[in-house]
């Protein structure tokens, strides 16, 4: 995933959770801030690392609060898909500072999935459970469309086993 894309992905986490948010990145410099949030006259700024490999250390989180304190923000969310040192956690300790890791990531990605209401495989399902039951053979029927004859482009019961059955009604 490349780092705009875990940028977004952040982002619509927190827009799920009910927030406001503005993507600042694009290429450009963002002066340290990637996303900026909104909730309930609330203002938080977040920073976004997409590193696995690297503990994010105590100059990044300052740099961070330094940011927070010159924009006037509420407070600030360091979020990062790896983990963070132990100095880094109790600086931000006692201050508006929230540390996310990838572990907490995962958990709040999770949260705020949209789950599917229907299954995959119940769109193929056939017949319709409201449908009548066939009077020739007791399985379900299917709403069809006369295609010809005098009955052409009215709607009718046909059984769903047609061709082995062409009950209707």
């Amino acid at each position: 995933m490349s780092w705009q894309d875990f940028e977004l992905l952040v982002g619509e986490a927190f827009r799920r959770k009910g927030f406001e948010v503005r993507e600042n990145g694009g290429g450009g410099a963002d002066g340290g801030i990637d996303l900026v949030l909104n909730k309930n006259g609330r203002k938080s700024i977040v920073q976004c690392k997409r590193w696995k490999t690297f503990s994010i250390g105590v100059p990044l989180i300052r740099e961070l609060y330094g940011v927070m304190t010159s924009e006037r923000a509420n407070d600030c969310i360091f979020v990062s898909s790896g983990n963070y040192t132990a100095e880094a956690r109790l600086f931000a300790e006692g201050k508006p500072i929230w540390l996310i890791d990838g572990t907490e990531l995962l958990a709040l990605i999770s949260e705020v999935q949209v789950k599917p209401s229907i299954r995959k495989a119940d769109l193929f399902k056939q017949p319709v459970a409201t449908s009548p039951e066939c009077q020739l053979c007791g399985s379900a029927m299917i709403k069809r469309k006369a295609r010809k004859g005098a009955n052409a482009g009215n709607e009718f019961w046909g059984c769903s086993k047609y061709p082995a059955c062409r009950g209707t009604q």
